[in-house]
């Protein structure tokens, strides 16, 4: 299945937070304050300032091994929620929603001329040998770097940022459930 999954870590942080910070007093703190003007609301964040190519370069990294981290599990075992180690190997939930956002920032930068297409390809292709590297231990888990220009979950995750400006809204799910069917069938041609 592909359904969602809450993370016992994640929930037990959740309640933990509940203990340390008087929720009835926060609410009316945040109550007291004047409201935000809706005009402050609507605008959108803007970079202030040039990026340098050492901080997008570190930002591409992240993103390109988040995505393959979840897409490959979801396309290739159906895991939905993922616990995804980040390139600090700091496992981090990641599901459609958290995909989402990163495959529109690149497909945002490259939009933008942030980034390249090569350069995107190019660490994808990087990362997708990290990726492997932290899923080894597992059996069931299928290496992506060998063979990426056939590996499903590795085109789908691509076609994520390069077709993120085209769909709408950015959703994930056109090309998650098309290439989760392609695997699919792939295992059962092999059986």
């Amino acid at each position: 299945s592909t359904a969602w999954v809450p993370s016992p870590t994640a929930g037990c942080l959740h309640s933990i937070h509940y203990h340390r910070v008087n929720v009835v007093q926060r609410q009316m703190q945040l109550a007291m304050r004047p409201a935000a003007k809706i005009e402050m609301l609507l605008e959108p964040p803007l970079l202030k300032s040039k990026l340098d190519a050492k901080a997008i370069a570190e930002e591409l990294k992240e993103s390109a091994q988040s995505i393959l981290g979840y897409v490959v599990r979801w396309i290739d075992m159906g895991v939905g929620c993922s616990k995804v180690p980040d390139l600090s190997n700091v496992g981090l939930m990641e599901d459609r929603a958290t995909l989402r956002i990163s495959s529109q920032l690149l497909a945002n930068w490259m939009h933008h001329g942030l980034i390249t297409e090569k350069q995107i390809k190019d660490s994808f292709v990087e990362m997708a040998k990290v990726v492997d590297q932290q899923n080894s231990s597992d059996k069931a888990y299928r290496p992506m770097s060998g063979n990426t220009d056939t590996n499903i979950a590795f085109q789908a995750a691509l076609k994520l940022v390069f077709d993120g400006k085209r769909v709408p809204n950015g959703y994930t799910e056109f090309t998650l459930h098309e290439a989760r069917r392609q695997a699919k069938a792939a295992v059962s041609s092999r059986l």
